[in-house]
């Protein structure tokens, strides 16, 4: 999957998104309600099925709004697949929850009942990638088929960056020019004492690792939405697995606020 990490488009890619913006307020739409589901999910429900992903994008309410670093979609199986995941995480945690507890890391113990509580609240996983009608016209040969799509999605950009690391999860707002260095300064929020590497979530979905050890260091620029995940400073396997597990789940978790959906199936016919 192609994946965008800008929060901002190239001309060519905005000027597509007003056009198809112009077209949307000609064309006849289906009449579509809201339902409000939370605090921070808005979902609509499609009138018709549309022939494409992109004409599903032209039934989206307020499009000329949208991020789409920001926008997203739900195939038909992609919520049961990532709890199933989850679900595997959190017997890991149990595993290793009451070790930490009958020993000298209780501290850590606590860290992974604050990342548990954090990642059960995720209700809805997307599919990574860039979706906008952009990338879509530029590439129709892989747009996904419309039948395997369960809704398209669109957050508020975020104005932070968030840290998960053997202090819990720390989030702090985003400046221009910002680093993964600037992160794990000895005054930063990113806990590194016994880490040589870091999973980084994009925006847009995208998990790239970065070593922080003096023979693998690099460093990366990080937008708004950023997720770094740092595993915790003990030996074993099980550890980087738990960081890419958790960095695979955020990865599949729109990074922003105030999503809003249009579902292209009916509510009974849902997988997830």
């Amino acid at each position: 999957m192609n994946c965008s990490c800008e929060v901002s488009f190239s001309r060519w890619a905005r000027a597509a998104a007003i056009t198809l913006a112009a077209f949307v307020a000609v064309a006849v739409l289906p009449t579509l309600s809201y339902a409000q589901e939370s605090t921070t999910l808005v979902q609509t429900q499609s009138a018709q099925r549309p022939a494409s992903l992109i004409d599903a994008w032209l039934s989206f309410p307020e499009l000329a709004s949208v991020e789409w670093p920001f926008a997203y979609l739900r195939a038909d199986t992609t919520s049961a697949r990532e709890q199933a995941k989850r679900e595997d995480l959190f017997k890991e945690f149990d595993q290793l929850g009451w070790r930490l507890k009958s020993g000298p890391y209780r501290d850590l113990a606590g860290v992974i009942d604050t990342w548990r509580s954090r990642l059960s609240e995720t209700e809805r996983y997307r599919e990574p990638g860039d979706w906008s009608p952009a990338w879509l016209m530029a590439h129709p040969n892989q747009s996904p088929p419309l039948s395997r799509v369960a809704a398209i999605g669109a957050c508020e950009p975020p104005s932070w960056v968030e840290v998960w690391d053997s202090s819990g999860i720390d989030r702090l707002e985003w400046r221009s020019g910002l680093a993964l260095s600037d992160l794990s300064r000895r005054d930063g929020p990113l806990e590194l004492h016994g880490v040589d590497q870091v999973a980084v979530v994009t925006p847009a979905g995208a998990i790239e690792h970065h070593g922080q050890a003096a023979f693998n260091y690099s460093d990366t620029g990080v937008s708004p939405g950023t997720r770094v995940i740092a595993a915790l400073p003990l030996g074993g396997e099980a550890f980087p697995w738990i960081r890419d597990t958790i960095a695979h789940l955020l990865a599949h978790t729109p990074a922003g606020s105030a999503c809003r959906e249009l579902n292209l199936v009916e509510e009974e016919s849902r997988n997830d």
